[in-house]
């Protein structure tokens, strides 16, 4: 029996738009962290931030605190930090620039789980009756689609639509 190349093309390719999205977003947000991390440095760099001391009541503490912590993160000394207050306006931009990359990302594969949900249900109710009879009731009721979204009007929340149960469709 063969396959109709136009019933399956179309959800394999969704499905392989869906799944780049996804590991594209995964990528973008490492180097969203990446540059948080950077950024925090930057700005430790720039301010006299002392390394932490034990107090005179914490010498029972066990193990200690470690020395050198600036060193261990490459933090300059205070007096040479002014290279570093350069690279805090360039990882702000950086940052900025990601963090629309990735909220127009979370778009991208919000809309590709739709499509492909819709056509997973439309391949759903071309193999099944619209109708589905409840054993034993007698009832009959429509099936139900694969996803339902929602859109989320809470203030707090900027990435868009979520499902039924409140989470947000991407990882």
């Amino acid at each position: 029996m063969a396959i109709a190349a136009g019933g399956v093309v179309p959800l394999d390719e969704k499905r392989r738009r869906r799944h780049d999205l996804l590991a594209q977003l995964r990528e973008v947000d490492h180097w969203r962290r990446l540059i948080s991390a950077r950024l925090d440095l930057a700005v430790a760099a720039v301010t006299a931030i002392d390394e932490p001391c034990a107090g005179p009541g914490d010498l029972a503490v066990a193990g200690g605190l470690p020395r050198g912590l600036r060193e261990i993160l490459g933090l300059p000394e205070c007096a040479q930090a002014l290279p570093e207050a350069s690279v805090l306006l360039r990882l702000r931009a950086a940052q900025r620039d990601l963090d629309e990359y990735a909220r127009a990302l979370r778009e991208s594969t919000d809309l590709a789980t739709l499509e492909l949900a819709g056509l997973l249900d439309a391949e759903r109710v071309g193999r099944r009756p619209a109708r589905r009879t409840r054993p034993g009731r007698g009832e009959s009721r429509p099936a139900q689609p694969h996803l339902h979204v929602v859109e989320d009007r809470s203030a707090d929340h900027q990435s868009g639509p979520t499902t039924a149960h409140g989470a947000d469709p991407t990882p």
